[in-house]
């Protein structure tokens, strides 16, 4: 704070001697060595401290805040919190809806997916809700960086037009799980909840 006061009172000395100098467009250097004198040697060190200060103000507040650790009795070795929990709105996994005139296409990125978790349920003909699990990597050793989701996935999805579960065909490849229903105004049907066979 001290460095800034005075480099401050330096700066409008500075100032007020810089707006005094005579410039002479024929002998411009006899203004600059002028000028040399007015900004000395300390007012250039107390610019770089001020500098070097402000860089470890910035420096202190982006480092991530890190507790301390605490040492004690060891327990035993937790594994990694890994479990997606997802609100209806938000979504565990992307999907994308296309209608056809004969069809609804639900088409879900869903990599590492467990085939065989697959629930799907079909209510008032307009409303498809997606459950499942991710499967957890079966490589063992330390994990360095997790970034990857896995445990239980969930999804609530309003479809654009009525259809029946009748018909019903899903497919999984690549990563991608593909729900194909049929386009069906007069089916009656209130809740279907089946398993598909992928």
């Amino acid at each position: 704070m001290k460095n800034l006061q005075e480099t401050m009172k330096q700066l409008q000395k500075a100032s007020e001697s810089l707006s005094k100098l005579g410039f002479d467009p024929d002998h411009p250097w006899k203004a600059l060595s002028q000028m040399g004198q007015v900004l000395d040697t300390s007012f250039w060190e107390n610019i770089a401290t001020i500098n070097k200060q402000a860089a470890q103000k910035t420096a202190a507040a982006a480092a991530p805040n890190v507790p301390p650790v605490k040492k004690g009795k060891k327990k035993a070795k937790e594994k990694p919190l890994r479990f997606v929990q997802v609100e209806e709105t938000n979504g565990s996994f992307l999907a994308d809806i296309i209608q056809s005139e004969q069809m609804v296409i639900v088409s879900c990125e869903l990599p590492g997916f467990d085939r065989e978790s697959l629930e799907v349920t079909l209510t008032e003909q307009r409303c498809l809700e997606i459950k499942g699990i991710i499967k957890e990597s079966g490589h063992k050793g330390f994990c360095t960086q997790l970034e990857r989701s896995c445990g239980p996935v969930y999804r609530k999805l309003a479809l654009p037009v009525s259809v029946s579960s009748k018909g019903m065909k899903a497919q999984y490849q690549d990563g991608l799980l593909e729900i194909f229903l049929m386009r069906d105004q007069a089916a009656n049907e209130r809740k279907t909840t089946f398993k598909a066979s992928l």
